[in-house]
């Protein structure tokens, strides 16, 4: 199947993570065990460009559901631009693959990422193509 439309615009998609954010991420990493990290990405976007300036972590053995989310968001004035976590989401009832999601960045950031230096950091778009899935996106270089 050749995907057209969003899926290219996806393609030229990237993520620029402020020393903030990165800073959060790796002082979680060092903490918190891995099935209780995960949190929400705060930030803007603009044209193919999510800018992640802060994490807010949720902790927890799964994210909070789409009504909870969305007053989260409404807390922090609509700047909530994705989600972060050490694993993939699963499908099911519970999971971040739902409608309220879709578009919103996914950072998957394994331990040994976070602590040294976010190499392995793995953003995607969640999107939905008769399923939900995640899409993969780059990381934007850092700027001198």
């Amino acid at each position: 199947m050749k995907r057209t439309g969003c899926f290219a615009i996806i393609r030229l998609m990237d993520v620029y993570i402020a020393e903030e954010a990165e800073a959060g991420l790796r002082a979680e990493a060092l903490v918190i065990p891995a099935k209780n990290r995960r949190g929400v990405l705060l930030g803007h976007r603009r044209g193919p460009r999510y800018f992640v300036a802060r994490i807010f972590p949720l902790g927890g053995l799964s994210f909070p559901d789409a009504s909870r989310i969305r007053r989260i968001d409404r807390l922090f004035g609509g700047r909530l631009i994705g989600f972060y976590a050490a694993r993939d989401p699963v499908p099911g009832p519970e999971s971040l693959l739902q409608p309220f999601a879709c578009g919103k960045l996914f950072l998957r950031v394994p331990a040994a990422a976070a602590r040294s230096g976010g190499s392995a950091v793995r953003p995607a778009i969640i999107e939905f193509d008769g399923g939900f899935r995640l899409s993969p996106v780059s990381l934007a270089g850092r700027r001198p």
